[in-house]
């Protein structure tokens, strides 16, 4: 009986520190993936899946707006856009994705006020 419940000890902790290790992990990856993707004049606004490989994308270059199209082999400029022409609602700040976090705490104030 005793042998059995210190090898559960034993797997548990071992799975805790399998995903612990796991998560640190992750998180150093995405970090060095980060740095090597950092660009202060190339920003990509919005994506759009027409099909399977196949996509139309909005860029900030600079301070310009362009549309392009993306596929597996090649890359097509589609048409200068103005800011004005572009909808930057909430859901996305200076090119970055607001939080799930964030998201989560309004639809629960809008919850609580309603």
């Amino acid at each position: 009986m005793l042998e059995n419940i210190l090898q559960l000890t034993a797997v548990v902790v071992v799975f805790i520190l399998v995903l612990a290790g796991t998560y640190y992990v992750t998180k150093w990856i995405a970090k060095s993936g980060m740095i090597q993707s950092q660009s202060r004049n190339i920003k990509v606004i919005e994506t759009f899946k027409i099909t399977n490989g196949k996509y139309i994308q909005i860029i900030q270059l600079g301070k310009k707006y362009y549309s392009i199209g993306v596929t597996k082999d090649q890359i097509t400029f589609l048409t200068p856009l103005d800011e004005a022409q572009l909808d930057f609602s909430e859901e996305v700040r200076n090119g970055q994705k607001v939080s799930f976090k964030e998201l989560l705490d309004k639809l629960n104030k809008n919850k609580k006020e309603n």
